[in-house]
């Protein structure tokens, strides 16, 4: 007669055990996966509302005494707290806001904490910002000899941004 071949019940049950210790460690990291998506994302939503407040405190025009406030917002279907910190730098005429977000369900549980600067402006300027020196915005009109004059209608003049492939540039 011959031996029976085929698997013992304990080397079934120790190969079910290795798959089910398999399955929940495959289960546990897409929980792991799916929570720092969710909390990613709240993070990004965070940010965007720390920036927007900070923006609307430098476009309204006021420039801003070393204090604290807050507020409340919806954004994104959400309610958010933010709180705002307004405090010396050491330089004369800048200010410094460390703007924190929460949920308003759990205000304690800081989501982010951003960071900006605010000065307080003399005036609005008076002529654009020459980033290429090609002189925008020359209250008298004069050339500066930057040879643009050399450029014919309709030719565009090459930026330092638009030849950055043959520079090595990205």
């Amino acid at each position: 007669m011959r031996p029976q071949r085929g698997f013992t019940l304990l080397e079934v049950l120790v190969a079910l055990a290795i798959v089910a210790f398999g399955v929940v460690a495959a289960f546990n990291g897409i929980i792991q996966m799916a929570h720092s998506t969710a909390r990613l994302q709240e993070r990004a939503k965070a940010d965007w509302i720390a920036m927007n407040q900070i923006a609307e405190i430098r476009l309204s025009g006021d420039f801003p005494d070393v204090s604290e406030f807050d507020g409340s917002v919806e954004f994104a279907g959400q309610p958010w707290r933010w709180e705002a910190t307004v405090s010396e730098t050491g330089v004369e005429d800048l200010r410094r806001i460390d703007m924190r977000v929460a949920l308003e369900e759990i205000p304690d549980d800081v989501v982010t904490i951003v960071t900006g600067f605010i000065s307080r402006r003399a005036g609005p300027p008076s002529a654009g910002v020459d980033w290429w020196g090609t002189n925008v915005g020359a209250t008298d009109g004069a050339d500066e000899g930057d040879g643009s004059d050399d450029q014919e209608a309709g030719e565009e003049q090459e930026t330092p941004a638009d030849n950055s492939d043959e520079a090595g540039g990205e």
